[in-house]
């Protein structure tokens, strides 16, 4: 799509893309810069050529250089794409930089201009942008700006190896974007922007170990102190028969449940499940915004899990149930790392042992 639109302020100036950038692009485009894009990262002039010229045929779709206005050199590229302007809504993205302006104003500056004239000019209602769920660095550079998460698109992505790929969305509406313009000015002049990340808490341990009741008791503390936050029963996510587990669909719900909270102003996630110290990655990535993440693995004798279970369990059902603790107490302890808080609990009140959760957790 030829375009004939600058837009300049902040120390950058985003002019049409033309052949003509490709070889500056070329000169700090790597595997590394390249990665979330869903084609293979160019090695040479005729294959940024081949990207350049992709974006200019490409039909709704106004692509960018990004240029240091103090030097005129090239810094990057990115786009408006997915254009519908009858509908109000349009992308960001196709963008990647010279690591060399990485954790500079280049990135802010850019959404900045973009996004006032998308809201401004064109009077769109919405603002997108699309992630590959393992481009961390972008999840995080979109998070930063204060774009909402929307969910993630399951198997939407064709990588450039053949392997598909969720997508993660977030976006800006009208009626946000007063706030999300504030907090780029700000950044841009240099003020300390609060971090508006998720702090994830992950309460794992064996069964008997007193996970509900700890979280139960760390919900009644934060609500006294009219802390905001939500508790999810991680073993109510995929409780199921059979249990979907190689379907990834205990993260994909949690991914949807905590959309919603987010959505509303919650900042604080609480989830349980016994081997959620174990998933770190995987749950922190499902909720979607490189969050702050506190793992604990409560910790019981054998003799106090196995009281414990004695209290609801009975029989057969009793006796599968030890077991099943017996062995989880086992890997939990092997395999959790020493970026894992171990918080006994023989002996001692959920109260207490929620207050310390809470103070290793910085809530």
């Amino acid at each position: 799509m030829q375009h004939d639109l600058t837009l300049t302020g902040h120390g950058v100036r985003l002019v049409p893309l033309a052949p003509a950038h490709a070889h500056d692009l070329l000169g700090f485009t790597d595997a590394t810069v390249w990665r979330g894009m869903s084609s293979p990262t160019p090695r040479d002039a005729a294959d940024m050529e081949g990207v350049v010229a992709t974006a200019l045929a490409t039909p709704g779709r106004c692509a960018f250089a990004v240029l240091d206005d103090a030097t005129d050199r090239v810094v990057g590229s990115t786009s408006f794409y997915d254009v519908d302007l009858s509908a109000g809504r349009l992308e960001v993205g196709h963008t990647w930089y010279d690591p060399a302006v990485w954790g500079t104003s280049v990135n802010p500056a850019c959404k900045l201009l973009l996004m006032t004239h998308a809201f401004g000019t064109w009077g769109v209602a919405r603002v997108a942008y699309r992630v590959d769920e393992r481009n961390h660095r972008s999840i995080a550079a979109v998070t930063k700006l204060g774009a909402v998460p929307e969910g993630r698109l399951r198997d939407h992505r064709l990588r450039p190896d053949g392997s598909r790929g969720a997508s993660l969305y977030f976006s800006v509406l009208a009626d946000e974007w007063p706030a999300v313009r504030d907090r780029l000015l700000a950044r841009l002049a240099g003020e300390d922007v609060p971090d508006d990340r998720t702090h994830l808490l992950l309460v794992g341990g064996r069964s008997g170990v007193g996970k509900s009741t700890v979280a139960a008791a760390v919900h009644d503390l934060l609500t006294a102190r009219d802390v905001r936050h939500a508790v999810v029963e991680g073993d109510a996510l995929d409780l199921a028969h059979p249990a979907p587990w190689e379907h990834g669909v205990a993260a994909a719900n949690l991914a949807d449940v905590w959309r919603r909270y987010r959505a509303l102003g919650y900042r604080r996630l609480v989830v349980t499940n016994t081997v959620s110290v174990l998933e770190a990655d995987v749950l922190a990535a499902a909720v979607g915004d490189r969050p702050h993440v506190t793992s604990v693995l409560l910790t019981a004798s054998d003799a106090t899990a196995h009281e414990r279970l004695a209290r609801r369990e009975r029989g057969a059902s009793l006796v599968a149930h030890v077991g099943r603790s017996d062995a989880a107490a086992v890997r939990l302890e092997a395999e959790a790392g020493p970026d894992v808080h171990r918080v006994p609990t023989d002996g001692r009140s959920p109260e207490d042992v929620a207050a310390e959760v809470l103070r290793l957790a910085g809530w």
